[in-house]
């Protein structure tokens, strides 16, 4: 669903765009969420009609162990995507989720096709 421009954030910033679901599934990973292909197709699809400069964000709920919601906001004309973390979380959360956005910031990341990173117990 494309939202107004949320009151209360956990964490956000920007991210390189070909980044954004290595993201999506690191934020599913730290909420205990399990995120599939339909999820990633939900969040794709949804993003060309977002747009931070309008303060059209898309909300994507994970509810996990601890439920938080990712929103998103395409930056047209760039190669970023602004990202939003609400949810109620404790502190190791919260670092985890900042170490993901300056990775995810700095560096463009390249997955081999077929491999996935085993998940934590």
């Amino acid at each position: 669903m494309t939202t107004s421009e949320p009151e209360r954030v956990l964490d956000g910033g920007w991210i390189i765009d070909t980044n954004l679901r290595p993201l999506c599934e690191s934020i599913a990973e730290f909420a205990g969420y399990e995120f599939s292909e339909s999820d990633w197709q939900a969040v794709e699809t949804a993003l060309p009609a977002t747009d931070v400069e309008r303060a059209a964000w898309y909300d994507y709920p994970m509810l996990g162990r601890l439920p938080l919601t990712l929103l998103v906001a395409a930056d047209p004309g760039s190669s970023v995507v602004f990202v939003r973390v609400l949810g109620l979380t404790d502190e190791r959360i919260k670092a985890q989720i900042e170490a993901a956005l300056h990775i995810f910031a700095t560096w463009e990341l390249a997955q081999q096709p077929g491999c996935k990173l085993p998940r934590n117990g």
